[in-house]
């Protein structure tokens, strides 16, 4: 499956390239947090990661045969609608029992089409996933709103610890946010032309 998506979307149907992937063999347990600019967006990450989990809006599993599918790749829901335990509980249990576990969380909460909403919808999951099982998150920025057959830029940044003392201040952490979804837009900004 990774090859055919890697052929298919990176390939073909875009021209994916991608800068500073080794700031994905530094540590064995981490979340992988990208702008989210277009439904493509995880099929880019796809390839390039080993144990990936991904945190994907509920309304996509209503149908039990693509919620079958989704779940077989290891691809779970959330409420974004709500504080939705469930799905944080899940998202801590992903890296019980193994040695190597990548997880998946957007944390603008969905699909941002327009620029000026950029930094409008913030979501605390990814900082209180990494803060309480203290793992770092690698930022990345993805090409915004790629058109079909275009070249895509994905590039990985650093990573980065949130303080677990946070957990205990829900604004500090949602500050916390803010800087990591500032720090995925600067990759942008500092990346090769």
């Amino acid at each position: 499956m990774k090859k055919f998506i890697k052929l298919l979307f990176c390939k073909l149907l875009f021209r994916v390239q991608y800068y500073n992937t080794e700031n994905l063999q530094k540590y064995d347990r981490f979340l992988i947090c990208p702008n989210h600019s277009s439904v493509f967006d995880p099929f880019f990450i796809y390839p390039v990661s080993k144990n990936l989990s991904i945190m994907a809006k509920s309304e996509i599993f209503k149908y039990k045969l693509v919620a079958k599918i989704l779940r077989h790749y290891n691809v779970f829901p959330v409420d974004r609608k709500k504080v939705d335990i469930k799905s944080l509980l899940h998202a801590l249990n992903v890296f019980k029992n193994t040695d190597h576990c990548e997880l998946l969380i957007f944390p603008e909460g969905g699909v941002i089409k327009k620029e000026e909403d950029i930094g409008k919808r913030i979501h605390n999951g990814a900082t209180f996933v990494a803060a309480k099982l203290n793992i770092p998150i690698v930022p990345v920025f993805i090409t915004r709103r790629p058109k079909l057959f275009s070249k895509v830029k994905v590039i990985f940044g650093n990573p980065v610890f949130i303080d677990n003392k946070l957990l205990k201040d829900k604004q500090k952490l949602k500050e916390e946010t803010k800087q990591l979804i500032n720090a995925i837009y600067n990759l942008n900004r500092k990346s090769p032309k």
